[in-house]
């Protein structure tokens, strides 16, 4: 038997093998600067095979990248972002990879907590998209117990930025001496989401963690420490994201680092 082409859209190849954004990589076919086996192509909706199909851009040949998962316990100060015209630090000088790996979403330069780098666009995609209603959980630390009424609003939903947002689980976590825990669980993407929330209902904000991502948990991982995903987290994301199983596993070997 004929083994089944890996057939996939020419953007998406292209933003996976880390050569542009997928938008970026869209302008590219559109400008004829991408040719599949010798042929240039200029139609979005062209497929090709990333294993058998001969694919270059500027002549350059393109070679597909390992996939790689990585999982970063992002500190206060850091920018999500891959550079930052300005020169304040960002997450990638966090995180050490030969593979071209970008952030997943953003956190807020003073929000802390689990952030996801990969050059696999499709669950980039998936994660961040809401149709896929992959929660998200923080914690936000305020300095006092917020009224009642404000947590029942809270639970029946807040308007942000003209859209009503219920949060899955909104209730107090714990009290510490530097003030009240609440944990939120969410679903949506919105820029600056939970902070909007919060002040919509006028609860200030201490601090923010993120803590969870769907199945992923970032225990045991210091601030500013990152680790790739294990082979079981990688499966468990998959699962949650609708997507087929991982097949080569390989690329998800247990390494991480430390911030220097």
């Amino acid at each position: 038997m004929e083994d089944i082409p890996h057939l996939d859209r020419l953007q998406r190849i292209l933003s996976s093998a880390g050569v542009a954004s997928r938008r970026a990589a869209e302008q590219m076919i559109l400008d004829r600067r991408v040719s599949v086996n010798g042929k240039i192509v200029d139609q979005l909706g062209s497929k090709a095979d990333p294993i058998a199909d001969e694919i270059r851009v500027d002549g350059k040949l393109i070679r597909p990248q390992h996939p790689r998962y990585v999982m970063l316990n992002k500190p206060d100060g850091y920018i999500t972002t891959m550079e930052d015209e300005r020169g304040r630090p960002t997450v990638m000088q966090l995180v050490e990879s030969k593979e071209r790996i970008y952030p997943v979403g953003r956190l807020d330069r003073d929000t802390e907590g689990l952030l996801l780098l990969t050059n696999d666009g499709l669950v980039a995609h998936r994660i961040m998209h809401p149709s896929f209603e992959l929660q998200k959980e923080y914690e936000v630390l305020t300095p006092a117990m917020p009224h009642p009424d404000k947590l029942a609003k809270l639970r029946a939903g807040v308007r942000v930025d003209g859209k009503k947002v219920v949060p899955e689980e909104a209730r107090i976590q714990r009290e510490s001496a530097k003030g009240v825990v609440l944990r939120i669980t969410i679903h949506e993407g919105m820029t600056h989401i939970v902070r909007k929330m919060m002040s919509a209902l006028e609860i200030p904000v201490l601090a923010l963690r993120r803590t969870r991502i769907g199945p992923l948990t970032m225990s045991g991982l210091p601030v500013g420490s990152y680790r790739d995903l294990r082979p079981g987290e990688i499966a468990s994301l998959f699962e949650a994201l609708k997507i087929d199983a991982v097949e080569d596993d390989s690329a998800a070997t247990s390494t991480g680092g430390r911030k220097r």
